[in-house]
């Protein structure tokens, strides 16, 4: 997907709050955000727009030093915390069946509807009503059935992360067919993306395989991943890819893949006629 017009807003406001969480120096704030901008006033905007996101995050790093390498590393760790308390509390919600498929996707699903990035400061209530939007919203059956007997049938399954927090809910997806997956995160810091760093606190264990995709574009960029992040897609049967910066960069490739997110932007819906904020199961070439 290439950026539109409508994708400078929202380019724009990250480049604000990245210069705030990179340095508390006002004038290397403005520094940064005129940087950033300058670069988007010179894009061809052929790239996704998280290409542009990980581009201005370069920027931050470059002009303070390197000295914040991790700007939402306390956004992650609070997202983190909150999921695993909100797993423990699913029990309380009447609509989740763990013996369900439906159920665990829909509970996968709502980590994209929780945006834990945002909403980390949330209290345990309002988090669970939240999460309980999930299990109501409308969903394309077809799609969900047709995604269940891919995995049924796989031998091999890529998936592909996106946030903190929404980690924690994908690895209880995923227990359904953990012995098939290979899981892939951010080769580097990534807004608040999942790196390898984050896995153990999600509740990941050695026994997985991991592969990264070697940048900190927060999206896959098929063309500039490392071999082994290449070949896992290769070799898979289904890959599952979570989150609309994943779907921004991977919506094209020749690969049977499955992108579970939250239809989150004008641009977005636009292309898929889809509903603001409505549930998302894309599955390609399969």
């Amino acid at each position: 997907m290439k950026t539109h017009l409508e994708c400078l807003p929202c380019l724009s406001r990250n480049a604000v709050v990245i210069a705030r969480k990179s340095t508390d120096d006002p004038a290397l704030r403005l520094r940064i955000v005129r940087e950033s901008m300058k670069m988007l006033a010179e894009s061809d905007m052929q790239e996704a727009p998280t290409f542009y996101a990980a581009r201005i995050m370069d920027i931050a790093f470059q002009l303070t030093s390197g000295a914040q390498d991790d700007p939402y590393r306390e956004e992650k760790d609070k997202s983190i915390a909150l999921a695993n308390r909100l797993l423990k509390e699913l029990g309380s919600i009447p609509e989740y069946d763990p013996d369900s498929f439906e159920s665990r996707l829909r509970l996968a699903i709502a980590g994209n509807i929780l945006d834990f990035g945002i909403f980390s400061d949330l209290d345990l209530g309002e988090a669970l009503q939240i999460i309980r939007k999930a299990f109501t919203a409308p969903i394309d059956r077809e799609a969900m059935l047709k995604l269940q007997k891919r995995i049924e049938s796989a031998r091999k399954i890529l998936y592909v992360l996106d946030n903190c927090g929404e980690g924690s809910f994908d690895r209880v997806f995923m227990e359904l067919f953990k012995d098939k997956v290979t899981v892939g995160v951010r080769g580097r810091n990534s807004l608040n993306d999942v790196t390898r760093r984050e896995l153990a606190e999600s509740g990941y264990g050695p026994e997985i395989p991991i592969v990264d995709n070697g940048s900190n574009i927060p999206g896959t960029r098929i063309g500039s991943v490392p071999e082994p992040f290449l070949n896992a897609m290769k070799s898979a049967d289904l890959i599952i890819a979570k989150g609309q910066g994943n779907f921004e960069t991977m919506d094209d490739i020749p690969y049977p893949a499955s992108f579970l997110f939250l239809s989150k932007c004008e641009v977005v819906c636009r292309r898929l006629n889809a509903e603001p904020k409505s549930i998302q199961i894309r599955n390609i070439n399969f």
